[in-house]
């Protein structure tokens, strides 16, 4: 019998980066719902992790590129006393200028979120990734960007202690195709 042909590795990645995106997306829909006992979806089990950024799908305060009010910081402080209780000891994050601004009128670490995450004893590797749903830009560039971004990302993951959680903004759009990377790159094949 004739064997079939595996499929070629980026065949695999994509796979893997639609799972991650499906399953990031229903864990939003939950969170919205108000259901927020799951805040994590695990690529690597104890090593590499995804989540939405904080309150990302929050059903009063979640939004898109949306800045936070003050009454907000307390739900903050609390994911991040959630994702600590995960055993998350490193953070991968991928969040462009409009992520991060979100967080800016909250009074955790002068508005600075990863500054916020690293003094709560996070070690942090920042990766500035525009988001691709906001953004126009030709295949080719896009492609280029995306394959220096996991680069650089598998480096930081290989460096950082685990476990490491990776996060964008909904864990959908560059979170996805990164972890699916970082998992093709650094799980035993079987």
């Amino acid at each position: 019998m004739p064997i079939a042909p595996h499929p070629p590795p980026e065949t695999l990645i994509d796979d893997k980066r639609r799972e991650i995106k499906t399953a990031m997306a229903a864990l939003g829909r939950e969170i919205r719902r108000g259901n927020d006992c799951e805040l994590l979806h695990w690529i690597i089990p104890a090593q590499l992790a995804c989540a939405h950024r904080p309150l990302r799908y929050h059903p009063q305060y979640g939004a898109s590129r949306t800045p936070l009010p003050h009454s907000a910081a307390p739900l903050v402080e609390e994911w991040v006393e959630l994702i600590k209780v995960e055993g998350i000891k490193s953070i991968l994050s991928l969040w462009h200028e409009g992520d991060a601004a979100c967080y800016r009128s909250l009074p955790l670490g002068g508005g600075d979120l990863l500054a916020y995450l690293a003094a709560q004893g996070f070690i942090i590797a920042h990766h500035p990734y525009e988001d691709p749903a906001h953004k126009h830009t030709p295949a080719a560039t896009a492609r280029k960007t995306l394959e220096r971004i996991r680069e650089e990302a598998l480096h930081s993951y290989d460096q950082l202690p685990k476990p490491v959680l990776i996060q964008c903004s909904a864990g959908e759009d560059r979170s996805a195709p990164v972890a699916a990377y970082i998992h093709a790159k650094r799980t035993p094949k079987g």
